[in-house]
């Protein structure tokens, strides 16, 4: 099968913009913690100068607050940011390098499974990364659907088994799930992973 020099250079650039488009993601998450860290240096500093006991304990509440919310809060969203930055790139694999692999029409990765089996030609059962995956879509299912809460998330003994197992990656905290930093880079590790295997697959099948 012959293969135009520009069809190889787009699937090159496609490659290369996957990768660059999950660091984006990766350097927002950075950016919005260093900003949170100056702000909580500058309540620091307030309350070092501060002779109102009021206006103190006002300053201590808001730094807890970036201390404690606004983090959870921002490594949830920025998981939420790569799981969905993730879906996107299995679908442009699917349209650039097996257009003609049907796909399930369902909400789960498993639609692109057997694009991503027929592309890296491994068994995904056995397949590190891509089980991986499916854990984090079970985390992102109770995030979004059952607001983070593990007791009412649909597959509960799954996600509790996820969260025991993770090395304290991941706990339950008065019943929500709540990620670490350490979890985040785990997540980038493995889509940066996938990444890399199909482009390097595919450059050779090109």
């Amino acid at each position: 099968m012959n293969i135009s020099q520009a069809d190889i250079k787009k699937k090159k650039l496609f490659s290369c913009f996957m990768t660059w488009n999950l660091q984006l993601i990766i350097e927002f998450h950075n950016e919005q913690r260093r900003l949170m860290e100056v702000q909580v240096s500058y309540i620091n500093e307030e309350i070092s100068y501060c002779n109102d006991q009021h206006k103190i304990k006002e300053l201590i509440i808001k730094k807890e607050f970036y201390i404690n919310t606004f983090d959870s809060m921002l490594r949830t969203n920025t998981f939420l940011m790569m799981y969905s930055y993730l879906e996107e790139f299995l679908y442009h694999v699917r349209k650039w390098f097996a257009k003609n692999q049907d796909i399930k029409y369902s909400g789960s990765l498993e639609r692109f499974k057997e694009v991503v089996r027929n592309i890296l030609n491994v068994d995904l059962g056995k397949d590190r990364e891509w089980n991986l995956l499916l854990d984090y879509e079970k985390v992102r299912d109770c995030l979004l659907h059952a607001n983070g809460r593990v007791s009412i998330a649909r597959k509960k003994d799954d996600l509790e088994d996820l969260i025991k197992n993770s090395h304290g990656y991941l706990r339950n905290k008065n019943d929500r799930i709540e990620l670490s930093g350490e979890y985040l880079n785990s997540v980038s590790d493995t889509i940066d992973g996938l990444i890399k295997r199909v482009e390097k697959i595919a450059m050779v099948d090109t």
